[in-house]
């Protein structure tokens, strides 16, 4: 297990994001299409939250933390540490510059608890509230949203099959093992796939060896942050950016229990510089309680 070493640690900027709204919401993308099915729509809880100055949001497996924001754009940075389990770069704290005076958001100088949040391993999401009603994720079912699909072939047999029916690299900065093709036609992608399964099956590969990704926002959010070290990328939803953030598959090991085994990190205001920052802290591995 590599230490956490804070001399190792840098601070990277991750992205920019917009609230019309003026409400921001960080939250855990697995359920994030489930909020309205749950109750009120996202926006409506969030809004009241930073109307009283931001809270923790959760109904059943959706969690979320709202916090008011001024206009413009919000800059997104990380602190880094080294990975648990190999060695590379993972995210220790994410910073949101809320564009609010503190003065806006506290009348004292210590920092405002808001409560906590796991690490989601479908990812998390950064934006506006009300944009953010409109996302489609992959429960109950994924949709496509612009009518276009990926198709990725991995699993047994799957380098014959590149070079059998030509997969093209799919540019990823963990893995070079990543072929397909991207933004095909839903049909073609179906049909291709199909083709391809059969054919895998024939020789007595991975029956499922050909994979369909519909263009859901949670699938266009993971994938764009295929290329980047810490698995960040910014797509858009409903007319405002919305960052997306994973983590590798070998530090997502560390995170696998979640809230029910109390592995959840702390989110609350910052005073920064006399700027309101919401800041979420995850701290090393060597913390937790096992």
């Amino acid at each position: 297990m590599n230490s956490s070493d804070d001399s190792a640690s840098m601070t990277v900027a991750l992205g920019r994001v917009v609230v019309p709204s003026r409400t921001v919401v960080l939250a855990c993308g697995g359920f994030l299409d489930q909020w309205a099915d749950l109750g009120k729509p996202l926006s409506a809880r969030a809004v009241r939250a930073a109307d009283t100055g931001g809270a923790h949001l959760r109904d059943w497996l959706a969690e979320a933390v709202a916090v008011p924001a001024g206009l413009g754009a919000l800059m997104v940075t990380a602190r880094t540490r080294p990975g648990t389990y190999e060695a590379i770069d993972t995210i220790a704290t994410i910073d949101i510059d809320l564009n609010l005076p503190w003065s806006a958001v506290s009348a004292g100088e210590e920092p405002v608890i808001l409560g906590d949040l796991p690490v989601d391993p479908s990812g998390m999401v950064i934006g506006d509230a009300v944009a953010l009603d409109s996302w489609v994720g992959f429960l109950p079912a994924a949709r496509t949203v612009d009518g276009l699909a990926d198709l990725r072939i991995w699993g047994k047999g799957e380098e014959e099959a590149w070079a059998h029916f030509g997969a093209q690299p799919i540019p990823a900065f963990h893995t070079n093992r990543l072929r397909g093709w991207l933004d095909l036609p839903v049909e073609v992608a179906q049909e291709r796939a199909a083709a391809i399964n059969r054919w895998a099956v024939a020789r007595g590969h991975h029956p499922h060896l050909a994979s369909v990704d519909l263009h859901s926002h949670h699938h266009l959010g993971w994938r764009a942050g295929w290329q980047d070290p810490l698995g960040v990328g910014v797509i858009e939803v409903a007319g405002c950016p919305i960052l997306c953030a994973g983590w590798a598959p070998s530090e997502l090991q560390r995170f696998k229990a979640g809230r029910s085994f109390g592995q959840v990190y702390p989110l609350s205001l910052q005073h920064v510089a006399g700027k309101a920052v919401l800041r979420w802290n995850i701290p090393p591995a060597a913390t937790e309680v096992r």
